[in-house]
């Protein structure tokens, strides 16, 4: 595409829709094949494969806004203009988690027959350090909180609201975006059944409101991920109930 094309609302769009079709299914094509169930008490290839198969979706998510003229500072990687308000984001949103969690569990999921989501997968984690670092570190603040927020929260939502701004207002698109790469989100993580993809969806969904509501900034996300994410491979090692988004 030209430059003239690409600089077209409508270019733009029809580049945004190639695009987010195409991460889409590269998500889904690297995703499928290895879950937390391959990984958890593997050996160092499996768990190398999934910390490799993040660091390609950001690399290639870095080509596409590369070749749509964007950096990552234009989604949300950038020095916000408040601190405060991203460490309220961040209580905040750890908040709304706990209540979503504790909703879907208690009404949500009893009522539409659903069972609890599944995370036996990291039931391998109770007393096994080397597998709990592995877990809590390069996973929960490297691959889950980095680079799952650059490409799903960051490349993904603003890519998806670009797609649809030409048929609605751009607020409500950024809106909808949210949803849908929620949406993407949750599929996932369909290793752990349907509530467990239902949940996450939800978790999803919140981390993309907290990105919208601190001006399209990723790092109130990108903490409140990673936190999320450590205290729940902590509950593993350590026994408690508990579970990684």
């Amino acid at each position: 595409m030209t430059a003239a094309v690409l600089t077209s609302p409508a270019g733009a769009r029809r580049l945004a829709g190639l695009q987010t079709l195409a991460m889409a299914l590269l998500v889904a094509g690297v995703s499928i094949p290895l879950s937390a169930s391959e990984v958890v008490g593997a050996g160092w290839p499996a768990k190398l494969a999934l910390v490799g198969r993040m660091a390609l979706l950001v690399a290639v998510a870095w080509w596409m806004l590369r070749a749509a003229g964007r950096r990552w500072s234009d989604v949300g990687l950038r020095k916000p203009r408040r601190w405060w308000r991203v460490a309220l984001a961040v209580v905040l949103g750890y908040l709304a988690l706990g209540a979503l969690a504790g909703t879907l569990h208690a009404a949500v999921l009893p009522a539409l027959g659903l069972a609890a989501p599944d995370l036996s997968a990291f039931s391998g984690l109770r007393g096994n350090l080397p597998e709990y670092l592995f877990w809590a570190l390069p996973v929960a603040w490297g691959s889950a909180a980095v680079g799952e927020e650059l490409v799903a929260r960051g490349f993904l939502t603003d890519l998806i609201a670009t797609l649809l701004g030409g048929d609605i207002p751009p607020r409500f698109a950024v809106f909808a975006a949210v949803i849908l790469q929620g949406l993407l989100f949750g599929a996932c993580h369909a290793y752990q059944g349907l509530g467990g993809a239902l949940l996450t969806a939800g978790v999803g969904v919140i981390l993309g409101l907290v990105w919208l509501w601190t001006g399209r900034n990723l790092w109130a996300a990108i903490l409140l991920h990673g936190l999320v994410d450590f205290v729940s491979m902590t509950a593993f090692y350590t026994g408690a109930v508990g579970g990684a988004a």
